[in-house]
């Protein structure tokens, strides 16, 4: 299935066991909306399955959805297997739980600056089959941004320290071990964490590559 889009880019997408692959091109809620609605009527997505197919975006596939539009749609998985995902901040409430799988293509995942109010994005990110694949993390409007290892869990928080409930930003990110190798503790309020930073060194945004 191809079509053009608002981007002026030719978006190719397929759907297999339920399952929705943005082959290239850019893609939002409304693009989103038509394939499911088409693929539905051809009776490769069940009526009931509705905004709860799992989305995977390959190389050359970008997704954007705010984050109510993410509350709304997709209680399913995203999977990143070499595309990229842009998640916009709204004006919302809620806290929005998002789990990603990486696969063996890894991919980009980007999000945008942050208003003073609004909801909260917390992202619980796997990596597939043992991948080894690598990630880039971008933080539109941040000047650092950090990833604290809690060994006692064998858990890293992006954005959000263990233990604490604030999250620095709008965004938090959970992952399974250590993928950064942080062993140097430093303090924080009071308390020595393992924690590592990252500076925006000049750059509109802070850029974290999650090792393979």
């Amino acid at each position: 299935m191809g079509s053009r889009n608002r981007y002026g880019s030719t978006q190719a997408v397929s759907c297999e066991n339920g399952q929705l692959t943005l082959v290239s091109g850019h893609f939002d809620t409304d693009s989103l909306q038509q394939a499911v609605a088409q693929y539905r009527r051809e009776g490769r997505i069940s009526a009931n399955r509705g905004n709860q197919c799992p989305i995977v975006a390959q190389s050359g596939a970008w997704l954007s959805m705010t984050l109510p539009e993410l509350d709304g749609w997709n209680t399913g998985a995203l999977h990143l297997d070499g595309g990229t995902i842009i998640v916009g901040h709204a004006q919302c409430t809620s806290v929005t739980m998002l789990p990603v799988n990486i696969r063996a293509g890894g991919g980009t995942l980007m999000f945008d600056r942050g208003t003073v109010h609004g909801g909260s994005l917390l992202v619980d990110l796997k990596r597939m089959c043992d991948s080894h694949a690598t990630l880039k993390l971008v933080f539109e409007g941040h000047a650092r941004q950090f990833a604290a290892y809690d060994p006692m869990t064998d858990i890293t928080l992006v954005g959000l320290a263990p233990g604490s409930d604030t999250i620095h930003g709008w965004v938090a990110l959970r992952l399974d071990g250590n993928p950064w190798h942080i062993v140097c503790p430093t303090t924080e309020e009071g308390a020595p964490q393992l924690r590592h930073e990252w500076q925006a060194n000049g750059q509109p945004h802070v850029t974290m590559h999650l090792p393979g």
